[in-house]
């Protein structure tokens, strides 16, 4: 049996009728906390309020027959029932509400919103510029999660990478040695193989494919600024990750000293600029 906690949001109205849900399943490890909860619904107005519940056991149920999704006495009568797979690269234009690629399951009530629930989240947007204050969940900005509970089962693999060589100065070479590792957290992937591409300017540098029990090093001809990482288990993808490198970060800083008084009795602030880079 598996030692996991299932994380709940539910935000529901006053006739229990599901406004947005989601549930992840999180296996323990030696540093998670498995403790149980059920929060007091919070009443973010107009007839709308939300609950967080952490369980090790599985809190919501389906009634196939009638496509009724249950959890206690709130419910979604939902119409669509889909799985799909959630990414992390920096193309996305959302992802939604966890940083981990993740296979989900999604259930909703209608494909489309209908003119009527547009007016609907207008004449709410109070209570759920409140909910985006305290949960930080955006159902206004994100209006194609109304209606929906979402199942979430991350994959729990980290992929570390670091180059090898270093960056001696400002008129140094950039550096171009990298190191993948792949760190299995519960060993649930044994035979999973991963594709690995580095890019320059939009260019392949280099391509690589192994097993993620390997300790992958790259010699580049170019410093990569990109790294696109993919895994598979068994044919089936479990992660798929693009990112930049950042080089260098400009800062721009305005200090103030103090304030000094004029001759008519106002007064100025004293204050210089600073330019300063960091990963230089």
């Amino acid at each position: 049996m598996e030692n996991c906690i299932y994380r709940y949001l539910i935000v529901y109205d006053n006739e229990k009728n599901l406004i947005y849900g989601e549930c992840i399943k999180w296996l323990i490890g030696d540093f998670d906390f498995d403790n149980e909860f059920e929060t007091t619904p919070k009443n973010i107005g107009q007839d709308l309020k939300f609950k967080f519940i952490s369980s090790k056991e599985l809190m919501h149920s389906l009634d196939q027959d009638k496509n009724v999704l249950i959890i206690g006495e709130i419910s979604l009568k939902y119409s669509i029932h889909e799985e799909d797979f959630i990414v992390q690269r920096y193309e996305q234009s959302f992802n939604p509400l966890i940083d981990r690629c993740s296979k989900v399951q999604i259930f909703a009530k209608d494909e489309d919103l209908a003119f009527e629930t547009r007016l609907w989240i207008r004449d709410k947007k109070k209570s759920f510029d409140n909910l985006k204050e305290l949960t930080e969940l955006d159902l206004v900005l994100h209006n194609e999660l109304l209606n929906t509970f979402i199942f979430y089962e991350p994959t729990r693999i980290i992929v570390n990478s670091k180059f090898l060589d270093k960056k001696t100065g400002p008129q140094a070479p950039e550096p171009k040695k990298l190191q993948i590792t792949f760190q299995d957290e519960f060993q649930q992937f044994h035979n999973s193989r991963y594709l690995l591409n580095a890019f320059k300017d939009g260019r392949i540098l280099e391509f690589k494919e192994g097993a993620i029990s390997e300790i992958v090093q790259m010699d580049l001809d170019e410093s990569p600024d990109e790294l696109e990482i993919q895994i598979f288990d068994h044919e089936k993808l479990i992660y798929d990750q693009r990112y930049f490198y950042l080089r260098k970060i400009n800062i721009g800083a305005t200090v103030i000293h103090g304030s000094v008084q004029l001759e008519d009795g106002s007064t100025v602030e004293k204050y210089s600029t600073q330019q300063f880079s960091v990963g230089e």
